[in-house]
């Protein structure tokens, strides 16, 4: 059972390969209306991946979910997680597969046979078939296990072959890059060149004055500079397809008059609680919150009722109080003198209909309880067996790490009669149980010091609005996108309402998240509506509670952004170019070439630089100045640069000297590098990334989700 387990952790490997979170997905109907309606959720390549299928395959994962976390609900952020990376995952399968295919790339059935049962196994067998004696891998174990894959149940045989199916692509992958890492070559050359740019050095000085320190007003430029600017420059403009809308926020707040009715409620169920006999049943039938069974030891209360539960008698209770928005009313129930932590081991004899019973398991209750009575008679006789028959019967499914021993655990963290048992026994008593899960043998091996401790029933009722004051706040909502059906109308009414108008700029397509907003998806995909346009004003988006009018503001395309749209942003870098051709101007109009003068007439600053590399980053104190860097390690000894337009300031550079890398025997520690830094690249899938941004994919996850 511990290898089944394991391999439920990894039987969605395939999915991480991409970076996918496995996780559920369900289809929204929200299709595109009209006769032509996609019914596909992308093309890849030609390839058309249709919803139905792309539903299957996130069916499949969900289970596999489930199986991995033991969670029977999934977060909303989670869903949407799957639905995002499952897309990743599919354009990945549908390219790679490609790329395998033109190279003829494959796994046989006699590597996939050794992969799992050969000499040198996948790591994954290595790590989950190991003898839990030796901690090594032992290939006996993973030979039994296939030899008994028939006779376990269909999940667990669709389990191992999800399993073998990763270990088959993981195999593909690995084929695949070092096909890449084992092409690559470094010539000599190349490997001298990587040293003596680390290693040879300029010694300069330079006057220099920077953009800065040259008021605005000495300046000026065209449009035309403008353009032939953008024009130099546009390969650097490139944007995704976003967009920007403001939104305003109406809070669903509870009312006056829902104060007023939920605080008459609460005395009512009060005055209910100080005459109830059965406590647990009022408390899960009139709270916000179960009845909880724990024991507490002091100081592990809320504050406000520590004190009193601790120094008053049984029967005690609080009358109703306010915190953090909830009403509270308590009683004390029990006190006992409990133990903080207990230790134990156990034999859990499981049947048919039992809580997560295995489906293997076909013995009735009565049959359980049998065999719970003979292990309890051979066990009080010889104790230290249970361990041995822990391994042979129980049906914990940890048993095969832990041999039946539980180890510590809090009082109260397991189910409440095991726990009882434990309490309830001394230490070296072999006991029994019966739970949700079973019949249980126990024997008792440990207890902390016993302490006072508290038993509470407590009723809470949040202070939540109405169903009235839902309406009343959709209404105002909606009045408002009623009433302001343009951008104009839409500010102006944010000032004369005193609302609060915030902002969700450079969204994409398929984000699903804007700060301070749950499960945004919905106003995402109304902003990226073909039918929605700049200045559009949204009907009422419903988020957790929240009612939200959208107004949208801008659309960006995909590719350059035009150079309209670029001019204001790029005044100060057409501004600093125009300086850099006054300063360089006056430099060159002077006629100077000693920089000592240069610096006194421009009344800039000089300083002088001995261990520049080729190879460096930047001038220390300028940042990035790679066309300055480069021009240096051109010039010749004493030779004066003139000016040198640079990123931050116009250089002007007189060469002093190039200090040689000395001459190395071997270059091989500089191949070795670069070969290094090239399997890098290739294990953090560059690759892949050139494939993808070359591929022909066609999106139309928006139309589904």
């Amino acid at each position: 059972m511990a290898v089944i387990g394991a391999i439920r952790k990894h039987s969605g490997l395939a999915v991480i390969l991409v970076g996918v979170a496995i996780a559920a997905f369900v289809l929204s109907d929200l299709f595109k209306s009209g006769p032509k309606a996609k019914t596909s959720i992308g093309i890849i390549n030609g390839i058309e991946i249709q919803a139905m299928d792309f539903n299957l395959k996130v069916d499949a994962n969900i289970e596999t979910q489930k199986l991995n976390t033991g969670e029977d609900n999934l977060t909303y952020d989670e869903i949407y997680t799957v639905k995002d990376n499952t897309w990743q995952q599919l354009v990945n399968e549908v390219l790679m597969d490609e790329e395998f295919d033109k190279i003829g790339l494959v796994v046989t059935a006699d590597e996939l046979f050794d992969q799992v049962q050969g000499p040198n196994p996948h790591r994954l067998i290595l790590q989950y078939f190991t003898n839990p004696e030796t901690g090594r891998y032992d290939r006996n174990l993973i030979i039994n296990y296939l030899q008994n894959l028939d006779q376990l149940d269909a999940t667990s045989r669709n389990q191992w072959l999800s399993f073998e199916q990763f270990i088959k692509r993981d195999r593909l992958n690995v084929k695949y890059s070092n096909l890449i890492i084992k092409g690559f070559y470094v010539p000599e050359a190349f490997a001298r060149a990587r040293y003596e740019n680390q290693k040879k050095n300029a010694e300069f000085r330079y006057a220099y004055k920077k953009y800065a320190e040259i008021p605005d007003s000495l300046v000026s430029y065209t449009e035309d500079d403008e353009q032939r600017y953008y024009e130099e420059n546009k390969y650097r403009f490139d944007q995704e397809n976003t967009r920007d809308m403001n939104y305003v926020v109406f809070e669903v707040l509870p009312s006056e008059q829902d104060f007023a009715d939920i605080e008459a409620d609460v005395r009512k169920i009060f005055s209910d609680f100080t005459y109830a006999e059965n406590v647990p049943s009022l408390v899960n039938t009139e709270s916000d919150s179960r009845y909880d069974s724990s024991w507490y030891a002091q100081g592990t209360l809320p504050v406000m009722i520590d004190s009193v539960m601790f120094n008053s008698d049984i029967n005690v209770f609080v009358e109703p109080y306010i915190d953090n928005e909830i009403w509270h009313m308590v009683k004390l129930e029990d006190v006992q003198s409990r133990p903080d932590s207990l230790k134990a081991e156990h034999i859990l004899i499981a049947y048919a209909g039992a809580f997560r019973t295995a489906q293997g398991i076909t013995r009735t209750k009565t049959q359980a309880r049998e065999l719970m009575d003979s292990l309890y008679n051979v066990i009080s006789r010889t104790p230290g067996k249970l361990q041995e028959l822990a391994v042979e019967l129980s049906n914990d499914g940890s048993v095969e790490k832990n041999l039946g021993d539980l180890g510590w655990f809090p009082d109260g963290n397991m189910v409440y009669a095991f726990n009882e048992a434990v309490v309830e026994g001394n230490v070296g008593d072999i006991t029994t149980a019966e739970t949700i899960f079973g019949y249980h043998v126990i024997k008792i091996t440990g207890k902390t010091r016993s302490k006072k401790k508290v038993r509470v029933a407590q009723i809470t009722r949040v202070i939540a609005p109405s169903s009235a004051t839902f309406h009343q706040t959709y209404m105002l909502a909606s009045k408002f996108s009623g009433e302001n059906n343009s951008k104009e109308k839409f500010d102006q009414a944010v000032i004369d309402q005193g609302l609060d108008k915030r902002e969700a700029t450079y969204v994409r397509e398929m984000s699903n998240n804007i700060a301070g907003l749950e499960n945004p998806r919905s106003m995402v995909r109304w902003l990226f509506s073909d039918k929605t346009n700049v200045g559009d004003v949204s009907t009422v988006f419903e988020l957790e509670g929240k009612f939200i009018v959208a107004v949208a503001t801008a659309e960006r395309s995909r590719g350059i952004i035009p150079y309209e749209e670029m001019r204001d942003r790029l005044k100060v870098n057409v501004l600093n170019d125009a300086k850099g051709k006054f300063i360089s101007q006056k430099i060159n109009e002077s006629n100077l070439t000693d920089i000592y003068q240069i610096a006194e007439q421009m009344n800039t600053s000089l300083d002088t630089n001995t261990t520049l590399t080729f190879s460096s980053r930047n001038i220390p104190g300028f940042g990035a100045e790679n066309m300055v860097i480069g021009k240096i390690f051109t010039m010749g000894i004493n030779e004066n640069s003139g000016p040198i337009q640079g990123n931050g300031a116009v250089f002007s550079i007189v060469l002093d000297n190039i200090n040689e890398a000395p001459g190395l025997g071997s270059y091989a520690m500089y191949k070795g590098q670069m070969a290094t830094d090239f399997q890098r690249d290739v294990q953090n899938n560059y690759p892949y990334r050139a494939i993808e941004k070359n591929a022909d994919i066609e999106d139309y996850r928006l139309l589904f989700y």
